[in-house]
């Protein structure tokens, strides 16, 4: 059954697909001087994707800081004693918050400019400090030559960019197609549109934008 897959990276998904990366993702800008001051006051980092991690890299490193990561595919970029989520959504990042102590702590988080408020949120109530940092933004584009649908029984979609993306392109959501949202957010995006379609866990990661 041909796939076509629209996300950023398909090397992690279970079945062979066909690569139509609908997104990238690109740098907001240099670090900042306030950026830099939180970040020598910081002693937590916190990454909620393989791209922020990525980004990240390129301008510093997490040395002398406790690295917590939303999954095990994002943990794998950053070392052995990184503190993993248990689940691998914002929500699940907040479930490994609420079994540490964090007095005393400053959390640093560079994140998607698209990033959902659940962790700030919960850092805000809990008055915990921290520094959000919009590290990237994520943007559709319209990859030549553009493949004909027809071809495929399949589409995967990674994260709400891609559904947006689509309809760019595409115009419409076929209904003649199994779609396949990875993680609940994305599943979401889709139901929004009046697909009543379930996600299917296939990663034990999703992408967060």
């Amino acid at each position: 059954m041909p796939i076509l897959y629209l996300g950023l990276d398909p090397s992690r998904y279970p079945r062979k697909v066909f690569h139509y990366p609908v997104i990238r993702t690109v740098p907001v800008g240099a670090l900042g001087v306030e950026a830099k001051v939180a970040w020598s006051s910081a002693t937590h980092v916190l990454f909620t994707s393989r791209s922020a991690v990525k980004h990240w890299l390129a301008l510093s490193s997490v040395e002398g800081k406790e690295v917590l990561a939303v999954g095990p595919a994002t943990a794998a970029l950053l070392g052995a004693d990184t503190k993993i989520a248990p689940v691998a959504t914002q929500e699940g990042v907040v479930d490994l918050l609420k079994t540490m102590d964090l007095s005393g702590t400053f959390l640093f988080w560079p994140r998607s400019a698209l990033a959902r408020p659940v962790v700030t949120d919960y850092l805000t109530n809990e008055k915990v400090p921290f520094y959000a940092l919009d590290l990237y933004e994520t943007k559709w584009q319209r990859p030549e030559p553009v493949p004909d649908l027809a071809d495929f029984d399949e589409i995967v979609f990674t994260s709400p960019t891609t559904v947006d993306a689509f309809l760019n392109i595409f115009g419409t959501l076929p209904k003649d197609k199994r779609l396949t949202p990875i993680g609940p957010v994305t599943e979401k995006a889709l139901q929004r549109r009046g697909l009543f379609i379930k996600y299917e866990p296939v990663l034990k990661e999703y992408v967060l934008l």
